[in-house]
Formats: structure tokens, sequence, C-alpha cells
């Protein structure tokens, strides 16, 4: 069994900064995030969301209907 790490606390200034630099990152390597990206990121670096929650999402976005 793992032990449970204990996470400090992210402040709403440091969220923005991390989610900050990320679209930064991003943008040198010629890639821009929309509005829609900025908000699953927002949402998954705040913990309202998990990587499975958005991917079930996207994919139920854009699955074609056969």
């Amino acid at each position: 069994m793992k032990p449970q790490v204990q996470r400090k606390p992210v402040t709403d200034q440091l969220h923005k900064q991390r989610v900050q630099n990320v679209a930064g990152t991003m943008a040198i390597e010629g890639l821009t995030l929309s509005a829609e990206s900025r908000r699953n990121l927002d949402r998954y670096a705040s913990g309202q969301a998990n990587y499975q929650q958005i991917m079930a999402e996207l994919k139920a976005k854009y699955q074609r209907a056969e």
C-alpha cells in the first residue's frame, strides 16, 4: 500500500501562474490554447476535474455518430 502524500494547498496566485506558464511554454512551441482548452487546463490544475473526466468529455464531444 502506497503512503498518502500530503499536498500543500495551492494559492490562487500560484495556480494562475502555473496555468500561464503552461500556456507560455506552448506558445513558444507555436501552439496556442483555445479558451476551452485553457478552461480544461484550469479545471484540471485546480482539482475540479481529473484527467479521465476531461478525456471523457472530449471524446463525447468529438465522437462521430455512426
